[in-house]
């Protein structure tokens, strides 16, 4: 098996075939990384994105696949595998593996309310998320999961952009209602801050996703 340091070095290595339009080097690399480090989950993502882009939706389904039997946990892995469903027109699939993803985000953030998570470098955590975001423009996760380090951050105008660019991707999107609504309150944009929470709150209620609807109706008392 590969050592740690080999398996960072390699996935670099393909993000930077991919960066130079080099897709089918940037797929064997990739290959390559997770057949000497079956356990690589960043490798798994990526490679399954990148079967999307060359048209092999087949393969980004089963990558995507193997990524959840490696983590059944991982929400992206269900996210992308709705997306690639999607992309089929396999309508009913996607719409389970959505509905997958979203338990997990929620039970991701009462975890995250209960026990303390461990301390990580900023720097190095936003990124990471904006590799994400350079390697899949339209994927909303990392856009939204950027915001968010931003805002931890206090990097609230650069939060600001980057969940409006999420938005735009997918307006249908709750959570990054509420991020874009705190990053405004934080600048002390207060009337914009409560126009982005009222659309949430509609758009969350209409998706049936109830606790993002609370917290911005909350923070929407809390405004008022």
């Amino acid at each position: 098996m590969a050592s740690p340091n080999n398996s960072d070095s390699l996935y670099n290595e393909a993000f930077d075939l991919f960066r130079a339009e080099k897709l089918p080097e940037a797929i064997q690399k990739l290959e390559s990384l997770l057949q000497s480090n079956p356990s690589f989950e960043d490798a798994y993502e990526a490679l399954a994105v990148l079967y999307s882009r060359a048209k092999r939706l087949d393969d980004a389904i089963e990558m995507a696949k193997k990524w959840i039997r490696l983590n059944p946990h991982a929400l992206m892995a269900h996210t992308n595998l709705s997306r690639f469903y999607m992309e089929k027109g396999m309508i009913a699939e996607a719409e389970h593996e959505q509905g997958e993803a979203r338990r997990l985000s929620w039970a991701a953030e009462l975890k995250k309310k209960k026990i303390e998570m461990p301390k990580v470098d900023p720097k190095e955590k936003i990124a990471r998320y904006q590799k994400v975001i350079e390697l899949d423009p339209n994927d909303i996760l990392g856009y939204y999961t950027l915001g968010d380090a931003y805002l931890e951050n206090g990097m609230y105008r650069e939060a600001v952009e980057t969940f409006t660019r999420g938005l735009q991707i997918d307006p249908k999107h709750s959570s990054s209602y509420y991020g874009l609504g705190q990053a405004h309150q934080a600048l002390g944009e207060v009337e914009k801050a409560k126009e982005v929470f009222k659309k949430g709150v509609a758009v969350a209620s209409e998706r049936g996703d109830v606790m993002p609807q609370r917290k911005m109706e909350a923070r929407l008392r809390q405004l008022s």
